[in-house]
Order: structure tokens, then C-alpha cells, then sequence
């Protein structure tokens, strides 16, 4: 069932904790994710329907030229602004 909460709404209601979103940014940016990202409350999210989904992230993230450090804070925005899944 898809949660219509963000991942930045569950955040502030303390059900998403920073380290897991920081967590799932690494994960994104590491190639790890062959399959959906699990949050400890249940949720779970597709981090490359995410980024794909935000448009400013595609865009930024698909350059070659781009390091890591510098497509970080666009998978965060991407991701704070995805509707996960609950199981």
C-alpha cells in the first residue's frame, strides 16, 4: 500500500530517523540498490524510481562529470520528497 506521507513528512514525525535517510542517500550513491530500500518503520522505497522521479536529481545525477559530493544533496531532495511503500 503506498503511503501518501513523503519520506520528509514521516521524518518529521520522528517514523523515518536521519541516519536511515543518510543511510538510503549512501546506498543510492553507492549502486546499492537492487532492491527496494527498508526503512525500520516498515517502509520501503525504490531509490531509483525516486531519483528518476525528481527531476532535478535525474538531470544532475546522470553526469559523468558530477562527483559523488556534489550529487549527494540532490539524492537527499529526491528521496525527502518520495512516497514509500508500507508493508
Amino acid at each position: 500500500m503506498t503511503d501518501l506521507r513523503t519520506i520528509q513528512i514521516l521524518h518529521a514525525a520522528n517514523v523515518i530517523a536521519e541516519d536511515e535517510i543518510d543511510a538510503s542517500v549512501e546506498a543510492f550513491l553507492h549502486g546499492a540498490v537492487a532492491e527496494p530500500y527498508r526503512f525500520r518503520s516498515g517502509h520501503r522505497l525504490n531509490l531509483i524510481k525516486a531519483v528518476r522521479s525528481h527531476p532535478g536529481a535525474q538531470e544532475f545525477v546522470g553526469r559523468a562529470n558530477v562527483g559523488t559530493s556534489l550529487k549527494r544533496p540532490f539524492v537527499r531532495a529526491a528521496i525527502l520528497q518520495a512516497r514509500p511503500m508500507k508493508d
